[in-house]
């Protein structure tokens, strides 16, 4: 099984890149600070380092000479979320192998991970859920328009679900406003449809704050 370190010091997108990697049966070892990711990874000796820039205690590019003086076979990938000409210039320099903005698709870090380390096996790519056959047509109200409360521990937090409807028809899945009920929407397609990709359509059909107050969520 191929090891990956994920060297990132927001906990909520370390968790979500190691959900990635696990589902495609990876060995996830996780850091959150600069320090932390040297360590594991002299200790472990993964093939693969996902490294942030700005991090506490040791920042991305100290981390990357670290490891390329250290770990010479490890491929790196700085993920950042600045766009900034020097910064890459910067990492490459320092020994990263390869640098990517934020936010990332698992799509793209496949076909990355495939050209940096192409003797690891892959599983196969599972089908877009948006092929024909398996998305058979339906509506479904994940939330009405106006703040009407739904009852129950499970939408407490948001206030209720707020308008929010699934259109699944012809081989799409169109969402249409983003209200408290998206958040729902979410859980369910990821129990339904785990690793595979989507393409999906939102469209809001007005700007009114209960049609899109589920978007931060």
């Amino acid at each position: 099984m191929p090891r990956v370190l994920i060297i990132e010091d927001d906990a909520e997108n370390r968790r979500l890149i190691a959900q990635l990697f696990a589902r495609d049966d990876w060995k996830v070892l996780e850091a959150k600070d600069g320090d932390a990711g040297l360590e594991l990874a002299l200790r472990n000796r993964p093939e693969l380092i996902l490294c942030d820039l700005l991090m506490p205690k040791s920042n991305g590019f100290e981390v990357c000479r670290s490891i390329r003086e250290q770990l010479q076979p490890a491929k790196i990938i700085v993920v950042s979320g600045r766009d900034y000409g020097v910064d890459r210039t910067s990492a490459l320099e320092a020994g990263a192998d390869e640098y990517l903005l934020k936010p990332i698709t698992w799509e793209l870090l496949s076909s990355t991970i495939d050209r940096l380390l192409p003797e690891i096996p892959r599983r196969p790519e599972p089908k877009s859920v948006t092929e024909r056959e398996s998305v058979p047509a339906r509506v479904r109200l994940w939330g009405v328009r106006g703040s009407i409360p739904v009852p129950g521990k499970s939408t407490v937090r948001y206030g209720g679900n707020t308008s929010c409807v699934e259109v699944r028809a012809d081989g799409e899945i169109i969402i249409l406003d983003a209200g408290t009920g998206i958040r729902l929407l979410g859980l369910a397609l990821d129990k339904e449809f785990g690793p595979r990709s989507m393409k999906l359509t939102l469209l809001i059909s007005h700007t009114h704050w209960d049609h899109i107050q589920g978007l931060p969520f």
